[in-house]
């Protein structure tokens, strides 16, 4: 999957923001099949340091740069509506 330099960028922006606003915890970013994005905590992780995965299709990563450039689009919309 080949993402553009700048979107890239843009994508790890968006998880810094997202470190910011969540500063502890373990999170998964989640698209469903109509392509809506979702954030989970996942239970337990409270008090450990702010860790984050991506999932698309049954795929898991933690990296972003390994998503397809739709999902990335789509988390990139999601982050900024949590900022307005």
């Amino acid at each position: 999957m080949t993402v553009s330099g700048d979107l890239h960028v843009r994508g790890q922006n968006a998880v810094v923001v997202l470190r910011c606003r969540y500063r502890r915890g373990a999170y998964r970013v989640i698209r469903d099949p109509e392509g809506v994005i979702s954030l989970w905590a996942i239970e337990g992780t409270r008090s450990s340091p702010f860790t984050i995965e991506f999932a698309d299709r049954g795929r898991v990563s933690r990296t972003l740069g390994s998503m397809s450039p739709d999902f990335i689009q789509a988390f990139l919309e999601y982050v900024a509506r949590l900022k307005s």
